[in-house]
């Protein structure tokens, strides 16, 4: 099972809300902004699904948990995100990198997303053309992804962890840390319902990573994940 497919699975399993299962709880932003309120709402999944364990600081058990048994890995997982959930006493700190400069690493590997690598197997191409369908007309795609947003770590309000701008690091060193991420601008479809965002992360300062473009849409007041696909690992 690869790696898009087990965040997917995850993804699905914690929205189930069950009578004998806990609801792994989601903090709704309730910013004004559009642009605001989408990068909060993503980064409060990103957190638990895309930043792996970190932001809970028992990431070998929950290694260890997944690998052995699927089931009561969501079920513990669940349990630990609640209860940190809004007791910033227990938040890990998650850094903003929204200086360092103007570009995204997209920016250098973007020229063949839309129409896919040449050597690509077929299945990722579709895959690639899929994601992109309800953007078909926006022409600005590769630049919005390619430019670094400049939102800072004032503009977070989450629930289960401590924003700081990347220029606070060094002050935090023996801190519990999720790693440092910065995000692409947001490309909107014609509705202003569907988004995509690049997100690049790293476990800490100049480690190593992963980044995705992040296809979102609104639900319920709530920008949700609807599908992503990795554009590098490091």
């Amino acid at each position: 099972m690869n790696f898009k497919t087990k965040i997917v699975i995850i993804l699905l399993s914690s929205s189930l809300i069950t009578n004998c299962k806990e609801e792994m709880k989601k903090c709704v932003s309730q910013s004004t902004d559009t642009n605001v309120k989408l990068y909060n709402d993503l980064t409060d999944q990103l957190i638990p699904y895309f930043f792996r364990e970190d932001y809970l600081g028992e990431k070998r058990y929950f290694d260890s948990l997944r690998v052995h048994n699927e089931d009561l890995y969501i079920e513990e997982k669940t349990k630990a995100h609640n209860e940190i959930f809004n007791h910033p006493e227990k938040f890990c700190n998650l850094y903003i990198d929204s200086t360092k400069s103007k570009n995204t690493y997209f920016a250098t590997s973007s020229k063949n997303f839309i129409t896919g690598h040449p050597e690509a197997h077929i299945n990722d191409i579709k895959s690639r053309k899929e994601l992109l369908k309800e953007f078909s007309s926006n022409t600005d795609i590769i630049k919005k992804l390619s430019t670094r947003s400049s939102i800072k770590a004032n503009q977070f309000n989450l629930c289960t962890a401590k924003v700081l701008d990347l220029a606070e690091y060094d002050k935090h060193t023996n801190e519990c840390e999720i790693g440092v991420v910065y995000f692409s601008e947001i490309v909107f479809d014609p509705s202003k319902k569907r988004a995509l965002v690049f997100v690049d992360h790293r476990i800490k300062k100049d480690y190593y990573g992963r980044n995705a473009v992040f296809k979102l849409r609104l639900h319920d007041n709530y920008w949700e994940i609807e599908d992503f696909t990795l554009v590098s690992t490091s």
